[in-house]
């Protein structure tokens, strides 16, 4: 399947937001190599994001004409392919993007991607968010990764004040993780948060930052009207925090996952949302999916472009470089290689038109206004083909490596890199298999967990 085709329904699902896709351009050479930052490293990385920063802030963007429609947005997305194996490298010494990166996908706008169009953003549609973490991860998982949170973090202020939330919408990305391990304790016209948390994805050029906790009013959880404990995100810009920078890891060694600390300080109402909101206050049916469902959606095109760099980086090692064994026809011409290669392909292939199908009904649905028992299926069904479509991409990621022999143990190289970013990537709880069970039990008469 091309990598710029659509399923057809989708096309008329969101006939005034598509534009035909073209294939994208022949990878550069195999580039790649693994190292450790020290802190030197780190400092010198996070001094110049954060000069860029200066050079790009919330109130230099605002002075930019944001403009009416979106622009091809995959096609930016794949102008970025060259500087992003050029500087893959570094990117892995200093644990985050690079500021030639950062730079790009601020001046295309693609951090907006998925931010709402009422307050700057693009509000694209699944399948366009889906083929632009695709193409961004293909060219390097850990920039895939970044991108893919920071995007989803700019969604999240749809649940949120519009006109607290401006400021933030002016930034460049934003970034956190929404474990409930935040104290979130409510006061008038707001709540007094403090916390520490881990995986500060693409943190060193976000400019805002948020956390998760329980509801507390004198010192007791409040309960939902889901009948669990009240969880609420919140945002802080992010000066207000104190990042650890403690990211040595076996992969998605540049994405800047850091610790931090939230200091304890006050968050009005309107900048806190629940993690099980499925009523956003700017943005149309796409947030209604909710922020965890919504959040898989680029999560979903990582897994997809790193995997599909995999079966690319294995074809380059098999039709360039002899990999054989002594007594043995070169593995190209080996049968069994030919059709598991086939087989994975096919698979990727496939679940890729699954993500496209999965997240279109589901926003579709949104829209016509199905019954909140039949939208919560969906969500739950969402998160299976998300597991599925990370399975299916470990999988095939993993035969790569397996294939490649000793040309995947040494460095520079590329597909190692892919090997080591899906692990890390697959083992993140949204991929969790609960969610297969999950999907089911309401088939089987089983009351699904509510979440």
């Amino acid at each position: 399947m091309d990598q710029g085709s659509r399923p057809k329904r989708l096309a008329v699902s969101f006939a005034q937001r598509r534009r035909s896709g073209r294939a994208p351009p022949a990878p550069p050479p195999l580039l790649g190599a693994r190292s450790h930052a020290g802190p030197a490293d780190f400092a010198e990385s996070w001094g110049s994001l954060r000069a860029l920063r200066r050079a790009k802030s919330p109130l230099a963007l605002a002075q930019r004409r944001i403009p009416m429609a979106a622009p091809d947005l995959l096609k930016a997305a794949r102008s970025l392919r060259e500087t992003i194996e050029a500087e893959a490298d570094r990117v892995e010494e200093t644990l985050n993007m690079t500021a030639p990166i950062v730079e790009g996908l601020v001046d295309s706008g693609l951090f907006r991607l998925l931010m709402p169009e009422a307050l700057g953003g693009f509000e694209s549609d699944p399948s366009t968010i889906i083929e632009v973490c695709e193409e961004i991860s293909f060219a390097d998982g850990s920039v895939g990764w970044s991108y893919a949170q920071n995007t989803s973090c700019m969604a999240y202020l749809a649940y949120m004040d519009p006109e607290l939330v401006e400021p933030f919408a002016r930034s460049r990305a934003g970034a956190g993780m929404f474990a409930p391990l935040s104290v979130v304790i409510r006061e008038e016209g707001g709540y007094r948060v403090s916390g520490k948390h881990q995986f500060a994805t693409g943190s060193p050029h976000a400019d805002f930052i948020g956390g998760a906790g329980m509801e507390l009013v004198d010192g007791e959880s409040v309960m939902g009207p889901n009948g669990l404990p009240s969880i609420l995100a919140y945002i802080v810009p992010m000066e207000k925090a104190v990042m650890k920078g403690n990211w040595d890891v076996m992969g998605l060694c540049g994405t800047a996952s850091f610790d931090y600390e939230i200091p304890e300080q006050f968050v009005e109402a309107g900048l806190t949302h629940s993690i099980f909101e499925t009523h956003p206050r700017s943005g149309g049916a796409l947030y209604g999916l909710g922020p965890v469902p919504l959040g898989t959606i680029s999560s979903c095109g990582w897994a997809i472009g790193v995997a599909k760099r995999a079966l690319h980086e294995i074809v380059d090692i098999v039709t360039t470089q002899a990999r054989t064994r002594m007594g043995s026809d070169p593995l190209k011409e080996q049968q069994v290689f030919q059709r598991d290669l086939a087989l994975h392909t096919q698979a990727l292939n496939s679940v890729r038109l699954l993500a496209h199908e999965t997240y279109g009904s589901a926003v579709d649905a949104i829209a016509r206004g199905e019954s909140p028992e039949t939208l919560e299926q969906i969500r739950r069904e969402s998160k299976a083909a998300a597991s599925y479509i990370v399975q299916v991409s470990r999988e095939a990621t993993t035969f790569a490596f397996q294939a490649s022999g000793s040309h995947g143990l040494r460095n520079p190289n590329r597909l190692q890199r892919c090997f080591r970013d899906m692990y890390v990537g697959a083992s993140h709880i949204v991929f969790d298999e609960r969610n297969f069970v999950e999907s089911v039990k309401e088939r089987l008469g089983i009351v699904p967990l509510p979440f």
